[in-house]
């Protein structure tokens, strides 16, 4: 008798074309997810020569030679002897170290000097903001409870305010990191992972502690930072204000104030003897011609681009209920009448060169101009659909519908940044009579390339990696040997100024 062996399982069912599709769906969404954030991140940080930043050698470029002293001094003097700010005798009739800047980038410093060489732990807590922020601006929209793409959409948008070169002053791209700007790009990471926290504990009363600490951090790392992460969570609580909404927000904000009031408090109130850089107020202090020139400082056309989606976000945002969209629009408007309100300083902060503003709107406007490319993208598609079928109701949003609209806003946007760098597969520089120009296909476009990546390369090169370094280091060497000679002391030598 011949007995057949059934083997398959018939509690099982069938893997049906759909569910399938739908696996291969959500497999792609976490390979977009994973694509967007590493590879914003990752695109950052070469731009910024990790080679040179593992280079043991002594960073220049910018105000940035100047920063390499103070943690340095911290390390040697202020920490042993318990003490987080102090004066040094270091410049003329001294200065005060670290009360009127900020101490959490410093400790950093010094923290990874323990295993590092100086050189190195100090060029990695330069990067830390800028490298880390892809990720943290993800870590909001997901904390936050955006609905996928939304998070990745914000990390694109963030990622082109990274490299963003209207400004070079201001704070939170690269250009403003190389400049000196460090603790900025570091205080607005920290921001923005408080900010999604406490978004978060207003909608559901978790994460008080964390948003409390990042908050704090923040303020901590960065001044003017600190105005914008208080700025923006009282907003929220308005945005939002009921009584348990009110009780979350004062119980947070106050943990975060006194976790941050040993610095924050004896900076904001030594405000008098904070020393004025002679900034003129812009428009007309030299750098811009009118408040329009602040608000919209890129090339008409891709200002007009980010204000359309920007407004598309707005509006979508309001239509759905989605509060972190409400949220930048709103405080995007804020911002703008506080760079007017700005001019003339801040009451009790006094001193505030009102263009420290912009880069807060800049980031916001781009993450919102995102999300707006996402409502764009869900209106077309909506409206071919009742095109087609007038009679039927249009397909809602899907997995794929999202993971289409990420990837078109990814290579839009790595376009964008091959054309700034001059890096796009066959695109070449074309020169004639007239003019040079950068062309890809047949498109052309002007031949001033981006310098983030040069001025990266130029300061961490360091002194070492300059052709002047000999001369340099033998003036430094010689003063050192004079002030180890008793016959000659150890004074100050002071550079004097001959023009």
């Amino acid at each position: 008798m011949n007995t057949e062996i059934n083997t398959t399982d018939d509690s099982q069912e069938a893997v049906t074309p759909s569910a399938r599709s739908q696996e291969w769906a959500v497999t792609f969404k976490s390979m977009s997810t994973t694509a967007v954030v590493l590879g914003a991140t990752l695109l950052i940080l070469s731009t910024l020569h990790p080679d040179l930043i593992l280079r043991n050698n002594t960073p220049t470029g910018g105000d940035m030679g100047a920063h390499v002293w103070g943690p340095a001094y911290l390390r040697d003097v202020l920490l042993p002897h318990w003490k987080l700010t102090g004066w040094s005798m270091d410049w003329y009739a001294g200065l005060p170290v670290y009360r009127f800047y900020m101490v959490v980038p410093a400790l950093a410093i010094v923290a990874l000097n323990l295993i590092l060489p100086y050189g190195i732990a100090f060029k990695i807590i330069v990067v830390a903001g800028l490298v880390a922020f892809p990720s943290c601006v993800y870590l909001m929209g997901r904390v936050s409870k955006l609905m996928y793409p939304l998070p990745e959409l914000m990390v694109i948008g963030a990622t082109m305010f990274v490299f963003d070169e209207s400004f070079t002053i201001y704070g939170g791209n690269i250009a403003s990191t190389m400049a000196g700007e460090f603790s900025h790009s570091i205080a607005l990471a920290f921001a923005i992972v408080g900010l999604g926290f406490f978004a978060r504990g207003l909608d559901d009363g978790k994460y008080r502690g964390w948003a409390a600490l990042f908050i704090a951090l923040s303020a901590l790392s960065h001044g003017i930072v600190l105005l914008f992460v208080f700025g923006g969570a009282v907003l929220m609580v308005l945005l939002r204000l009921d009584k348990q909404r009110l009780k979350f927000g004062i119980t947070t904000l106050s943990c975060a104030v006194f976790l941050s009031a040993f610095w924050v408090i004896p900076f904001l109130g030594g405000h008098a003897f904070m020393t004025d850089m002679k900034y003129g107020s812009e428009p007309g202090g030299g750098s811009f011609t009118s408040m329009w020139d602040m608000y919209f400082p890129l090339v008409t056309s891709l200002d007009v681009l980010l204000m359309v989606f920007a407004l598309a976000g707005f509006v979508g945002s309001v239509m759905r209920r989605r509060f972190l969209g409400i949220w930048m629009g709103v405080y995007i408007v804020v911002l703008m009448i506080g760079v007017k309100v700005a001019q003339g300083g801040l009451p009790v902060i006094g001193l505030l060169w009102n263009p420290r503003i912009l880069p807060f709107i800049y980031l916001l406007r781009y993450m919102l101009a995102a999300i707006g490319a996402y409502e764009v993208w869900l209106f077309v598609r909506r409206s071919l659909a009742l095109q087609r079928r007038p009679l039927q109701l249009p397909p809602g949003a899907t997995l794929n519908t999202g993971t289409s609209a990420l990837w078109l806003v990814a290579v839009f946007s790595l376009i964008v940044l091959g054309v700034r760098y001059q890096s796009l597969p066959f695109g070449k520089i074309t020169s004639n009579a007239t003019s040079t120009s950068y062309g890809w296909g047949p498109l052309s476009f002007p031949s001033q390339r981006a310098f983030s990546d040069g001025w990266a390369r130029w300061n961490f090169e360091g002194y070492e990696g300059k052709s002047t370094f000999g001369e340099y280091d033998g003036a430094v060497q010689a003063m050192k040997k004079l002030g180890k000679d008793p016959a000659h002391g150890c004074g100050h030598a002071l550079w004097e100024n001959s023009g």
